[in-house]
C-alpha cells in the first residue's frame, strides 16, 4: 500500500475471492448452512470467503495485531466483525469501510443497518452522499476521490496530430453499450479499441477491434496509442478507465454525471448528458477534425493528472489521515 508511511503503519492485506473457491478445509463442511444463514442478512454480493476474511481480522485483533482494518470493498464485506466488536466490549480497535457502487445499486445490495457499526465510511464519489447520509452521521463520513498510478499511466511523448484517429473504451461494469454501439456504427472512419472482459456483442462493427485479458503494461500501451476515452456510462462513481485516461493525456468524451464531473471539475472532458448518440457523434466528430482541440483538452487534464498521482495526491493523504485516527502502526485491509 505505497500511500501509507512505513514508519507509522504496517499494512497486511487479504483479498477475499468472489466465489468459496478460497473457503479453509475446515468450514467446508459447514458450507450450506453458512450460506443460508448469510443470504437471510441482505447482503447478496457477501461471499463465504468474505465471512472467513471477517474471522482471520477476528483472530489478528484477539492476538492484538491490528488497530485499524479496512474493508476496502464494502459492498460485499464487513457484515459481522464491525457490530461484533461492539458486542465483546471496549475495544482499540477500529474499522474502516470505503463503497464504491451508485445509489441505485447500493440501496439493492447494502443492509443499512450494518453502516451503524463501523467507525469512518469513506465514499468516492459525492453523487453516494444523500443515499449513505440517512444511515451514517456526518462526523463519520468522507468523500475521497480515488487517484491513479500516474508514474505508469503517462502520456504519449508525442501526440497524434494526422487521421485516422482512434477511440478507447474501456471496462464493462455500468458501460452502456448500446449507445457505444450505435456511435461505432454511425462513425465507420473511426477506430475504436475496447478493452473489456464482457461478453459484448460487436459483430458487424469492422472499425471496433476488442481486447481482453491484457497486462497493465500493454493497457498503458494501448492508450498512449489512442487520440480520444470515449467513455458512455449508464452510471458510475470513481472510475477507473477515466482516471487511467486522464493519466495517459487522453482528451475524456463521456456520460454527463455527477461523479464524472467531480472527477473532471475544470473542463478536462466533454460530458454529452443523457447518453445522446447524436450528441457523442457529433462531440466525436469536432474532435476528430481537430487535432489542436484535441491537444488543448488533454493539456487541461495536466493539473488533473497531478492531482491524480498515487501516494502524492490529496486521496492518499486523505486516506492516510483516517488510517492515523487509531494513533498505531499496525493496519489490516480486507
Amino acid at each position: 500500500m505505497p500511500w501509507l508511511d512505513p514508519v507509522r503503519f504496517r499494512p497486511v492485506l487479504h483479498g477475499a475471492s468472489d466465489s468459496d473457491a478460497d473457503l479453509p478445509n475446515w468450514l467446508r463442511p459447514f458450507k450450506r448452512p453458512l450460506k443460508r444463514f448469510i443470504a437471510r442478512r441482505g447482503m447478496p454480493w457477501y461471499k463465504l470467503s468474505d465471512f472467513n476474511a471477517e474471522l482471520l481480522a477476528f483472530a489478528g485483533f484477539l492476538r492484538r495485531r491490528f488497530d485499524v482494518v479496512h474493508f476496502l470493498d464494502g459492498e460485499h464485506s464487513g457484515m459481522f466483525l464491525p457490530r461484533l466488536l461492539r458486542l465483546v466490549g471496549p475495544s482499540t480497535l477500529r474499522t474502516v469501510v470505503t463503497f464504491h457502487q451508485p445509489p441505485e445499486i447500493a440501496s439493492d445490495i447494502l443492509n443499512p443497518a450494518l453502516l451503524q457499526w463501523f467507525d469512518q465510511v469513506v465514499l468516492v464519489s459525492p453523487s453516494q452522499l444523500e443515499f449513505f447520509r440517512q444511515y451514517v452521521a456526518e462526523d463519520r463520513l468522507h468523500v475521497i476521490l480515488l487517484g491513479v498510478d500516474t508514474d505508469f499511466f503517462q502520456p504519449a511523448a508525442t501526440p497524434n496530430l494526422t487521421h485516422p484517429i482512434r477511440c478507447i473504451t474501456v471496462g464493462h461494469w455500468l458501460r452502456d453499450w448500446s449507445t457505444f454501439t450505435e456511435v461505432a456504427r454511425a462513425m465507420g472512419d473511426v477506430a475504436f479499441d475496447v478493452v473489456t472482459g464482457s461478453n459484448v456483442d460487436l459483430e458487424g462493427l469492422p472499425n471496433v477491434r476488442r481486447h481482453s485479458g491484457l497486462d497493465d503494461s500493454v493497457l498503458a500501451e494501448l492508450y498512449r496509442s489512442a487520440d480520444i476515452l470515449f467513455l458512455p456510462l449508464k452510471q458510475t462513481t470513481a472510475n477507473t478507465a477515466l482516471l487511467e485516461g486522464i493519466a495517459s493525456g487522453l482528451p475524456v468524451v463521456t456520460t454527463d454525471l455527477e461523479s464524472t464531473r467531480a472527477y473532471l471539475p475544470s473542463g478536462e472532458g466533454i460530458l454529452v448528458a443523457d447518453n445522446r448518440v447524436d450528441g457523442f457523434i457529433e462531440t466525436l466528430r469536432r474532435l476528430q477534425q481537430d487535432a489542436c482541440r484535441r491537444t488543448r483538452l488533454a493539456a487541461v487534464g495536466v493539473p488533473v493528472r497531478s492531482t491524480l498521482s498515487g501516494s502524492d495526491s490529496p486521496a492518499a493523504d486523505r486516506l492516510t489521515k483516517e488510517e492515523a485516527q487509531c494513533q498505531g502502526r499496525r493496519t489490516s485491509l480486507v
